[in-house]
């Protein structure tokens, strides 16, 4: 038989550890739905790529020194840095969710 405060302490305990878990729930779906709306960012630039017109710089137009302003290829570009920013956003969530199952796996040791 486990006295009084043995009791609450134990309680306490599992108190603590069912916030964590639930804080760590919330940050894996905020993590998620990072990742998707990242996903759904680059799926909508690639779908509109084709209709992304190429700006023609005019007569009395003036560059700047501006190399990919008015390229075609733009677009390319575009794609290119969100699909960086989705791998990376990707890698963080694994990292994320290995660090999350490693903590289970050494409580669950202990």
């Amino acid at each position: 038989m486990r006295s009084e405060n043995e009791q609450l302490r134990e309680i306490l305990r599992r108190t603590e550890l069912v916030k964590e878990r639930r804080g760590i729930r919330a940050r894996l779906r905020a993590s998620a739905a990072g990742v998707l709306a990242c996903a759904l960012l680059l799926c909508a630039v690639v779908a509109s790529l084709p209709v992304l017109p190429a700006a023609q710089a005019g007569p009395g137009m003036q560059r700047y020194g501006s190399l990919l302003l008015f390229a075609p290829y733009m677009g390319y570009v575009v794609v290119g840095v969100l699909a960086f920013a989705l791998g990376i956003s990707v890698t963080l969530l694994c990292l994320f969710y290995r660090r999350l199952h490693e903590k289970d796996r050494v409580r669950d040791e202990s």
